[in-house]
């Protein structure tokens, strides 16, 4: 923002100098104050239009690792008139001319062509009439600092010196020109090579240029018939070890579909394959018998095995839920020994899943969607060792409630426990011989069914709504007034009447 004020405090430091006064004695006025503020105005619009392509810090880096890191390429020598060596250019005396009327043009201010009448777009579109290049240029000043004469002078003196040719030289400048920097030709190669193997389209080199054709996709072959291409079945891993793999039906429907013949029915299936340890596929396979279509889905099962990403023999770390549209799998963790939780009929299911010390529920019974909420459950859990690894945390610090400890079996218990149920059957026994084999629960029949210090009396300040408003008003409005027994606040209070005795 203040790059037009350093400008102008530079430029006016230099005019103080020594050496801007030596020069102000060959070409005085260099120094005017105009030309100060016309620099640093062109010098801020140049900080401006650098940060618009993105080069806000061009002018803090250092231009010699800039200049390094550049592409480069063997640069051509210019010749005037016809050279030997064909990687030259060779200069005409039109070129010439064009090179001296440019550089005429930028001493007025005029550095593209295009501003010039004789070339402008939209008279050249519509026939208007133009001034040539030459009657224009007469027109304008010329630069005060550098003329005319001088710039052709300069032009005379280049072409003097490329008359010459090539300099002895130009080989040692070239080496040391391109040392540690990557080739200009080098990056034109790479690019055309990226656009020729580039998207689906394959580029194959001719005598007579380059032929493209479509590029075949991966995992397909052609069809003739069809013009088209297929994509090829999905074998079993060959490496794939079968022998400790489970399978379960779990459904098998008939279905019905209609074609150029008519109906058809055909049977599809739902199969489970697993081996009890955390890997495990779902396959859906259709077939004309049962048996075909079991064997379908168990091929299809094979092809899309996953692994639960789960701890042997600890409790999950978080409960999980599977959700596709209104069916759902929940999966709550339990501690270590409680065991499986859920409907006998999914039990097969979830023992070749692997699953244990768990709750598992199921919402709905359309298993051709169910699978769908089955594995999205199945790929929220997440084992101890995944997450020390995405945390960063030490494997020993994770751990999930119940991790340190164990359910110790109720049946363990059984010895210590035998003593209190004889007492608790001899009791039941005493008051079945009471009530002498009649059902009668409210009665009182041994002194065990109560506890000791227990009085029927104790009951008589609940008999009546009087007595329970006086129970209520003195524990919440007279906290500190003493609890008189019933008989004597009766006794005090000379609005009320005794209680009927309780049947």
């Amino acid at each position: 923002e203040k790059a037009e004020h350093f400008m102008k405090l530079f430029l006016g430091m230099v005019s103080k100098s020594k050496c801007a006064s030596e020069t102000e004695i060959v070409a005085p006025g260099v120094f005017a104050e105009e030309d100060i503020e016309r620099a640093g105005d062109q010098f801020q619009d140049l900080v401006w239009a650098l940060e618009e392509i993105g080069l806000r810090n061009w002018l803090k880096m250092d231009l010699d690792e800039l200049e390094r890191n550049l592409p480069k390429d063997k640069l051509a020598a210019l010749v005037l008139g016809k050279s030997s060596n064909p990687n030259d250019i060779s200069l005409e005396p039109e070129d010439v001319d064009a090179a001296a009327l440019m550089l005429k043009c930028a001493s007025r201010g005029k550095a593209d062509l295009l501003d010039f009448e004789e070339v402008d777009p939209y008279k050249l579109l519509h026939g208007m009439p133009t001034r040539e290049i030459d009657e224009e240029l007469k027109g304008l000043p010329e630069n005060a600092y550098l003329g005319d004469d001088d710039l052709e002078d300069l032009v005379a003196d280049h072409c003097k010196r490329l008359t010459n040719g090539r300099p002895k030289t130009w080989e040692d400048k070239q080496e040391e020109w391109l040392k540690g920097s990557a080739r200009v030709s080098d990056l034109y190669q790479k690019e055309l090579e990226f656009y020729r193997t580039a998207g689906p389209v394959e580029w194959t080199k001719t005598d007579d240029g380059y032929q493209w054709k479509w590029r075949q996709p991966a995992n397909t072959f052609w069809d003739e018939r069809r013009r088209v291409y297929v994509q090829e079945q999905k074998g079993v891993d060959p490496n794939l070890n079968l022998k400790g793999l489970r399978q379960h039906m779990l459904a098998i429907s008939r279905m019905r579909s209609m074609c150029s013949v008519g109906k058809v029915a055909y049977f599809r299936g739902v199969v489970v394959v697993g081996n009890g340890r955390g890997v495990y596929g779902f396959g859906i396979g259709f077939g004309s018998t049962p048996k075909e279509c079991r064997a379908d889905s168990t091929l299809k099962a094979l092809q899309n095995l996953d692994y639960i990403d789960y701890d042997p023999g600890r409790m999950l770390c978080t409960p999980c839920k599977g959700q596709e549209y209104k069916h759902s799998m929940t999966l709550i963790p339990r501690p270590i020994g409680r065991g499986l939780q859920a409907n006998k009929k999914f039990l097969p299911l979830l023992y070749i899943l692997g699953l244990d010390n768990c709750k598992v529920k199921f919402m709905f019974k359309k298993w051709f969607t169910r699978v769908r909420a089955i594995k999205r459950c199945l790929d929220q859990v997440v084992s101890r060792r995944t997450l020390a690894n995405m945390t960063g945390k030490r494997y020993a610090l994770l751990v999930a409630p119940g991790d340190h400890w164990v359910h110790w079996p109720d049946r363990w218990f059984d010895v210590t426990s035998e003593p209190y149920k004889a007492q608790d059957d001899l009791r039941k026994l005493m008051r079945k011989h009471a009530l002498h084999f009649k059902k009668r629960g409210a009665k009182i029949a041994v002194p065990t069914d109560v506890r000791a210090g227990w009085q029927k009396k104790n009951w008589i300040r609940w008999n009546n709504s009087l007595e329970r408003w006086l129970q209520h008003r003195r524990e919440n409005y007279e906290p500190s007034a003493p609890k008189a027994s019933t008989t004597t606040r009766l006794a005090k209070s000379p609005t009320t009447q005794p209680p009927a005795e309780s049947t």
